[in-house]
């Protein structure tokens, strides 16, 4: 495997756990925000707006 392609593939993971580590955890911190999962993966982040939540 020559440079060119290490530097592609590395420049390709880094942008992806960016990604992911921005996503999710830009939701961590939002108590409106939670993961949503599908069976026994990860779908996606869903947001309740606090309207939507019922009053107590």
């Amino acid at each position: 495997m020559d440079l060119y392609t290490r530097l592609l593939l590395g420049v390709t993971a880094f942008a992806v756990l960016g990604y992911i580590s921005f996503v999710y955890g830009s939701c961590a911190g939002d108590p409106d925000c939670h993961v949503r999962t599908c069976g026994r993966q990860l779908c996606g982040v869903v947001y309740n707006h606090p309207q939507d939540r019922p009053a107590p």
